[in-house]
């Protein structure tokens, strides 16, 4: 079991590597936007939304939290709320700035998804398979990251073609639809990881799709 954790890992490491290397390389991506972006994750998911769980959730020592497992629906709801406040809101933050400094571009996107959704696969992904590696028990898990790290990329695309509202909306509940199934397998209402990666794969495409067809209009 240990050896498909430690390959997981150098897999999901070679697959971020690779991604900014081949939109380096095709892009000519902007590595500022890039580190920029993992900063963004950074403070808004790591920092601010902890400290509101912190305030608004009060985890107990052993990490168990009464809201989860007195009320898992509402819990869902303020979890998939709060994910989506905080990340896409640093986001248009940035995009904001980044549209004061010059015109956006295409590439913008891709990179800012690259640096965000970049470090998020690696605080999230590694950690986690580490954490597992360490306590042998990775057998009923699973890691639907690299679906996460795609989504993330066409998130930054549709949102970056403008900086309106609506599309901070659209951002929010997109946002949302994607966090849903890992956050039904973490309540246990989605008890097989098969699905949640299923159910990611099929999001992955509805967003792609979208994102083909914005461009176009946009081209």
């Amino acid at each position: 079991m240990t050896i498909h954790i430690i390959i997981t890992m150098l897999l999901l490491l070679a697959f971020l590597i690779g991604s900014i290397w081949f939109a380096k390389k095709k892009y000519q991506i902007n590595l500022a936007v890039l580190g920029l972006g993992a900063v963004a994750f950074f403070v808004s998911s790591q920092i601010l939304e902890k400290l509101v769980h912190i305030l608004i959730l009060h985890p107990q020592k052993d990490g168990s939290i009464a809201l989860l497992q007195d009320h898992p629906l509402i819990y869902i709801i303020y979890g998939l709320a709060m994910a989506a406040f905080f990340e896409e809101t640093a986001r248009l933050v940035f995009f904001k700035w980044l549209e004061k400094k010059r015109s956006l571009e295409k590439a913008d996107a891709l990179t800012y998804g690259l640096g965000h959704g970049g470090l998020e696969l690696i605080f999230l992904g590694l950690t986690s398979l580490l954490n597992l590696y360490i306590v042998l028990s990775a057998v009923q898990t699973q890691n639907p990251q690299v679906m996460q790290l795609l989504s993330e990329n066409m998130l930054k695309t549709i949102q970056s073609l403008s900086v309106w509202q609506i599309y901070l909306l659209a951002a929010y509940g997109l946002h949302a639809f994607f966090d849903l199934a890992p956050s039904l397998f973490q309540v246990g209402w989605l008890t097989n990881p098969v699905l949640v990666e299923v159910f990611l794969a099929l999001e992955l495409v509805l967003v792609a799709y979208g994102t083909k067809e914005i461009f176009c209009k946009k081209s």
